[in-house]
């Protein structure tokens, strides 16, 4: 789809991106129908270790992210990007009901890292299709709506969760079930996104290695990208919140009542950061989101109690919104258009290898020393990427002026 033809609607944005944003909503209402009580049901229920969690947050997205690099090179090699999205969420699809089923731990981690999987196939399609679908003015808002999009889905999806526990008691493996109805929807409205085939890169007679193509990407995108595979030790303490703040003194409705909190946070300021960055730049944006990351691993490597629990929570939103949607836009500045799929994927790549080793030295360091040291850890981490993020904005602004990179860029 040509982003400078075609309707517009709220404020600029196509009818690809309106769409892309109502099946991410239903996804991850799916999602976080289970994602709450998914370290319940590990703890609980099968008895699993807290390494086993840590396990779990980190092997899924390291194993799904090779193919977040592979299914980005491909979709900038073929004409539609959409057949990748089908794929992807058709497998996360069938991997939630499959969790209903599943008498072990090692069961869960398989399927976890089987519905990363699909994940890893829809990620930078569905991002590089959001590029195409958007110009340059109004790419931050795009990003920013789908996040706000994928967020509201999540916040309610851990609404019904919550009523399933406490109201209708149902047990954790009829929640599965129930979670892929709405993943099944989203699934059909993929074949209403209209998209315009595309030129691939390169032809059969001019086929550029994938190497060759990687190294096109420039220098700030390399070191960026670097950046936010230190900070991805951030990505993986969802699960370990929510253990957190049961051994706080919140009961298992109190847990999910602090994660809704981090998602209604995490969804409301999501559109503003990437209004906000289409008009003072993604790296201001990106460095307040992280300097907030921060601060909830010192809240949580303190936190004795519900009240500071749902603080670590809030602030841990709040970073989300001002990170994840802005950084995808800032990749898509930086990178050559042809190459928008391959960056993305790179991007997703990096983030999902680092989260591997950092969930497990996490999982390691609660089960030997207690909470504490796992957040202890994070905090070091993140302030290390942290460092590296902002003398990386200082060089940029230098060389382009006062205004850092954002929107203008093609």
């Amino acid at each position: 789809m040509n982003p400078k033809s075609g309707k517009r609607y709220l404020g600029g944005l196509s009818l690809n991106v309106i769409l892309i944003g109502v099946i991410s909503f239903l996804t991850d209402a799916s999602s976080e129908m289970i994602m709450p009580i998914l370290p319940l049901f590990l703890t609980e229920v099968l008895v699993a270790p807290m390494l086993v969690v840590g396990l779990l947050e980190g092997a899924a997205e390291s194993t799904a992210s090779i193919l977040k690099a592979a299914s980005g090179i491909l979709c900038d090699r073929t004409p539609k990007r959409t057949p990748f999205m089908t794929a992807g969420y058709s497998l996360s699809t069938a991997s939630k009901l499959l969790f209903a089923f599943s008498t072990m731990w090692q069961h869960v981690v398989g399927l976890k890292i089987a519905e990363r999987v699909g994940k890893g196939i829809r990620a930078a399609p569905k991002d590089a299709l959001l590029a195409d679908s958007s110009t340059p003015e109004t790419r931050g808002k795009a990003y920013g709506f789908h996040q706000a999009m994928d967020t509201a889905g999540a916040a309610v999806g851990v609404i019904i969760a919550l009523a399933l526990v406490s109201v209708l008691a149902l047990g954790y493996r009829t929640i599965f079930l129930l979670s892929a109805i709405p993943a099944t929807v989203a699934v059909l409205l993929i074949f209403l996104i209209k998209e315009k085939p595309k030129q691939p890169v390169n032809s059969s007679k001019d086929c550029m290695p994938v190497m060759k193509s990687l190294k096109r990407l420039p220098v700030e995108l390399k070191v960026f990208i670097l950046a936010m595979a230190i900070l991805s030790v951030t990505s993986v303490m969802t699960s370990f919140l929510v253990i957190l703040s049961v051994e706080s003194g919140a009961t298992p409705v109190v847990a999910i009542l602090l994660y809704l909190a981090f998602n209604i946070v995490y969804a409301g300021f999501s559109l503003p950061a990437g209004t906000i960055s289409d008009k003072i730049g993604r790296y201001p944006v990106i460095l307040v989101g992280y300097l907030s990351m921060f601060g909830m691993f010192l809240i949580a490597i303190i936190c004795r109690d519900v009240w500071l629990a749902l603080a670590a929570f809030v602030l841990y939103g709040f970073a989300y919104a001002l990170t994840h949607s802005v950084q995808k836009a800032l990749v898509v500045d930086i990178a050559p258009p042809d190459l928008r799929g391959s960056a993305l994927g790179l991007y997703n790549m990096a983030i999902g290898i680092a989260a591997l080793p950092m969930a497990i030295v996490g999982g390691i360091l609660w089960d030997a020393y207690g909470s504490w040291a796992t957040f202890m850890f994070g905090a070091a981490v993140s302030l290390a990427g942290l460092a590296l993020l902002l003398t990386l904005a200082i060089k940029a602004g230098a060389v382009r002026g006062i205004r850092l990179p954002g929107p203008t860029r093609t």
